[in-house]
């Protein structure tokens, strides 16, 4: 991620990414701009690929929700 930061103009860089513990699965994407974040709760039987995904299309609504133009989305 670094290198991707240091490398080129990020535009508002929003952070995706999943939890799961023993019971319960989440997803969240919160922005480095305004500090804006977008989370969901999945089905307990949610698998942590579902939640990564989940993850990322809160990012993307986000994104089509900002007046902002350039994003970058990280996610592992």
């Amino acid at each position: 991620m670094a290198e991707i930061k240091d490398s080129k103009q990020t535009g508002i860089e929003i952070y995706a990414d999943r939890s799961r513990d023993k019971h319960k699965v989440a997803a969240v994407a919160l922005n480095n701009q305004d500090v804006h974040v977008f989370s969901a709760r999945l089905p307990d039987e949610a698998i942590i690929f579902s939640a990564e995904a989940k993850a990322i299309e809160l990012a993307i609504e986000h994104i089509n929700m900002s007046k902002y133009r350039y994003f970058t989305i990280f996610s592992d």
